[in-house]
């Protein structure tokens, strides 16, 4: 009887596991709400309905092809190809396409962009899908990349300098630096030398006909998908597809697309690199092994492996950064893609001048733990929950996510291969598979992916070049990590949790006294302990509350001697932690938990961010309550802070950005010293003793804040949470006032040039200040000014001159003390094009100052401006702004029923008057920040 139990026990084990194996050899399944198919000239199609946003849709054409298609000759073209895309096709001359996309509302760059890289080239577009015509009109869009782009000469010509000033734009210290470690990491191999950028000498000198010949030869449809996600009709849009690519001739003479490898080098590789202007040390130490794609259940599992040792790994590193003389500043690991066919296990760290050798070696050593000695259980059970959690979000909210999100999984299906099983069945892949993996499974990984002797692994140290700051060699890093990999005194981690709620006993609170009906959906409540709360109930989300809490005071009640205590206090706060709980321990508390909260310090207020899930908004209030009632004083804490802090500025100064917008910054104060540049010497004055008096102070007092909750909550379900904590909280009642410390900008014109860096790049930023009415309406008024500005800037800086790959210009406002605006308009170009470009973009200025604006740029900012209100409508935390700027500004929230009335009176008597008002010539600030030599 005992040998038949046995006999059929083995029976059915073996019955078991293979049936585990034939399912979790099976090929994961497309999301069964993607319609996809090939064409017979070869391209492929998906599409998708999904209803957020509404009456929109994203449409992709991507390419799978990019700069490692690129002929010696090439190198940058593929990336001049796509510039090309928006200059010029059968069905659109020149600038027609983005003069047709901008009238119906859709906005270069947020709507209709492009990217190139290595192996693939994709065209991204979101079209309006309430109107046939225009709906169509996109697929004719994509049609015309996909094989009927013109390469008119003078277009190409004038995008050659658009494309060199994008180049020119990417130069600094970190691509100086990367120049250098690239070859050495994809040795051998295509990747080591073909940036997606390219070569300046290329783009500058090369042959129109040898740009064509990389589009003939790699836009053809058997490289190509169309990707459509969003309100559509599924069955409408394929017959559509079939009916415009279709006819797109299959290419007989067409060349092979090749793959590139990397080849795996047995030793480890090490580079050290350095640059006087690099404003951090970065570390980066990675494994490299065969890209291990997402296309069975078996994959899946690995994968849901793969994110437990990222969680734990990263968790672990991050603890590390926060401790008292910690080698780094801030560190993270995961395994994740490199390059197409190749994956890097990556531990990467940011650590102050002189610590070179102990951040290494600690990385290393963290390493080496996990591999001895594996992860706890407890860490383990943390980083399921965490992933849970997120996949319980991901799931409730999948009738509301976003097409962009969806769309970009469709176009790595085709480009990679990798599985999009969808949400639905993510989700229970997740719940079924996570509960059966073991923690001997991924501490396995370890040894996996974390080879001895570094067994094609590479060690890449980027330093700044700096007194004091020792930079190793290659020879003594590697001896670095050899060391540290043969310490034998490496003990197993401690995983010091505090295993206790965050709040010990719910607070009794007070109740709700008072109920306005404030409109639009927002009711506001008064809790007995006189705190306001501001509430909007909505559908817009499924799983998603946010929270914006205000009070006037910040950091001007304090005098100079205590500013930088006041300044620094949140954030400090933060590193202390609140009640039992030090910063590391919260970490590791709110680990599988949605919830969490941010503060800050201004000039003239203090405020608190907060977002959860439904299930945990109760751990966001408690966030709260700890805030206003536990804050802790922990000298650890803080001298951890000091000491990040001090890492990250130290080399600051030789940062050329940093170094202009710093200028700038107090120079704009009028050189007042609370906007100074943060030095080591205004770090030394900030108090531990101070800060924690000032944050006690600026987050006493509840009933000075008003709180205002956005999402998805029903009032009756909230009430008694926000009775409990906020209204637990002990309240004085007492109201401040924020104070006026007199610091305006400077009257008058001024021209300010600074000398820093050697990059061959000016950086221009221009200014027009002055006093105005602080009201919406005339807020709303300086944005659409801005957005005809923009487009006027745009085609004559980058499009007509080619002097430019960005130009921008937006408003900046201040209500305290008094209204006050600044319009800033920003830029970089080749040093010798500074003051022709400068002089353009006030020729753009005066001319809306004398004749307006015509009736087709009229026309687009008008579309844009209702079409971006449409979708900010249903977004939460457009409402979390509308709603805490009206109570704090006091101003109607009725003025969103005359948006709509503000946008159709907009005409061009009234823009040049705003143009006339705003800029004056008189009040005009110029900052240019020119290379040194």
């Amino acid at each position: 009887m005992k040998k038949l139990t046995i006999l059929c026990l083995f029976i059915i084990s073996i019955n078991v596991f293979s049936q585990h194996q034939a399912k979790t050899d099976k090929i994961l399944p497309l999301d069964p709400s993607v319609r996809t198919g090939t064409l017979a000239n070869g391209m492929k199609y998906y599409i998708k309905h999904n209803a957020k946003p509404e009456k929109r849709a994203e449409l992709r054409l991507a390419v799978n092809s990019g700069a490692t298609m690129e002929n010696d000759d090439q190198q940058g073209l593929a990336h001049f190809v796509e510039h090309m895309a928006f200059n010029g096709s059968k069905n659109f001359k020149k600038n027609e396409l983005v003069d047709y996309l901008e009238g119906i509302g859709t906005k270069f760059g947020a709507d209709l962009n492009a990217y190139t890289s290595f192996d693939e080239t994709v065209y991204m577009l979101q079209i309006p899908t309430d109107k046939e015509d225009i709906y169509k009109k996109g697929f004719l869009i994509l049609e015309d990349w996909a094989h009927n782009l013109s390469f008119d000469s003078a277009e190409v010509e004038k995008e050659r300098g658009v494309v060199l000033e994008e180049w020119r734009l990417g130069q600094g210290a970190f691509e100086r630096m990367s120049r250098k470690f690239w070859p050495i990491m994809f040795k051998d191999s295509r990747y080591a030398n073909r940036f997606p950028i390219g070569k300046p000498e290329i783009l500058k000198n090369c042959k129109q006909s040898v740009l064509r010949q990389y589009y003939y030869d790699w836009y053809r449809p058997d490289l190509q998908s169309v990707i459509v996600v969003g309100d559509v009709d599924v069955d409408a849009t394929e017959k559509l597809i079939k009916e415009q690519f279709s006819k797109i001739p299959a290419k007989k003479d067409a060349k092979s697309l090749k793959t590139w490898n990397v080849p795996a080098q047995k030793d480890l590789r090490v580079s050290v690199t350095s640059d006087s202007e690099s404003p951090y040390n970065i570390l980066q130490f990675m494994y490299f092994q065969p890209a291990e794609k997402l296309k069975t259940y078996d994959d899946y599992r690995e994968k849901l492996k793969e994110e437990l040792f990222n969680g734990m790994i990263t968790a672990r590193l991050n603890e590390l950064s926060k401790k008292e003389d910690a080698p780094f500043m801030y560190s993270g690991a995961g395994y994740y893609g490199n390059v197409r066919n190749i994956d890097a296990y990556t531990c990467f760290a940011l650590f102050a001048n002189g610590k070179a050798d102990k951040a290494l070696a600690a990385v290393v050593e963290e390493n080496e733990r996990v591999k001895r000695f594996g992860f706890t259980a407890t860490e383990f059970e943390r980083s399921k929950k965490q992933i849970l959690s997120d996949n319980e979000q991901q799931y409730n909210e999948r009738d509301k996510t976003e097409s962009k999100s969806i769309v970009n999984e469709l176009v790595q299906n085709y480009l990679t291969g990798e599985a999009v099983p969808g949400i639905e069945n993510e989700y229970n892949y997740t719940k079924d598979l996570l509960p059966g993996i073991t923690i001997e499974e991924v501490n396995a990984l370890a040894k996996k992916w974390i080879r001895e002797k570094g067994e094609n692994g590479m060690i890449v140290l980027m330093m700044a070049e700096k007194d004091g700051n020792k930079i190793p060699t290659e020879q003594e890093a590697r001896s670095v990590f050899e060391k540290t990999e043969a310490n034998t005194t490496i003990t197993a981690y401690v995983d010091n949790a505090i295993n206790e709620p965050l709040v010990a006993k719910k607070p009794k609170g007070q109740k709700v006294i008072k109920t306005l009906d404030k409109g639009c959906g927002v009711t506001e409540w008064t809790l007995g302990n006189g705190v306001r709360v501001l509430l909007k109930p909505t559908d817009f989300k499924d799983d998603q509350i946010v929270m914006f809490g205000m009070s006037w005071g910040g950091t001007n009640l304090y005098s100079d001697k205590d500013f930088q205590s006041a300044r620094a206090s949140a954030e400090i706060q933060d590193q202390m932690g609140y009640g039992k709980f030090n910063n590391i321990a919260l970490d590791k508390y709110l680990q599988g938990k949605n919830a969490s909260l941010s503060l800050g310090v201004g000039p003239v207020s203090e405020y608190i961010n907060g977002n959860s899930g439904k299930k945990d908004l109760e751990t966001l209030m408690q966030l709260m309550y700890v805030t206003f009632t536990m804050p802790r004083k922990d000298s650890a804490g803080f001298n951890s802070y000091i000491q990040i802090q001090k890492g990250f500025i130290q080399n600051s100064s030789s940062d050329p950005s940093k170094v202009f917008s710093d200028s700038i910054s107090y120079i704009m104060a009028s050189h007042n010293y609370r906007y100074a540049p943060q030095t080591e010497i205004s770090l030394n004055e900030i108090n531990i003793t101070k800060a924690y008096e000032v944050f006690k102070e600026r987050f006493l007092d509840p009933s000075d804040f008003v709180f205002t909750f956005v999402g998805s909550f029903k009032l009756d379900s909230i009430k008694p949470i926000i009775e409990s904590y906020l209204g637990g909280i002990s309240a004085t009642m007492k109201h401040e006032t924020a104070k006026d410390l007199g610091v305006k900008a400077p009257k008058g014109n001024l021209s300010k040039t600074v000398k820093k860096g050697n990059d061959p790049r000016s950086t221009v930023q221009l200014m027009w200040t002055g006093d105005f009415e602080f009201t919406r309406k005339n807020r709303f008024e300086m944005r659409a000014l801005a957005n005809l500005l923009n487009i006027r800037l745009r085609e004559n800086l980058r499009e007509d001159k080619g002097g430019v790959y960005g130009v921008g210009i937006s408003p900046q406002t201040e209500y305290f003390p008094k209204g006050t605006y600044k319009y800033v308009c920003g830029f970089s170009c080749a040093p010798d094009n500074v003051e022709k470009l400068i002089a353009a973009a006030k020729d753009e200025i005066n001319e809306v100052k004398k004749n307006g604006c015509n009736e087709i740029n009229l026309g687009k900012i008008k579309e844009t401006l209702l079409k971006e209100r449409e979708a900010q409508l249903k977004e939460n935390r457009f409402w979390l702004s509308y709603i805490s700027s009206s109570d704090t500004y006091n101003e109607s929230l009725n003025d969103i029923d005359v948006y709509n009335d503000w946008v159709k009176a907009l005409n061009s008597n009234e823009l040049k008057r705003l143009t006339n008002a705003y800029f004056n010539d008189k009040e005009f600030k110029r900052f240019v920040l020119d290379p040194e030599k």
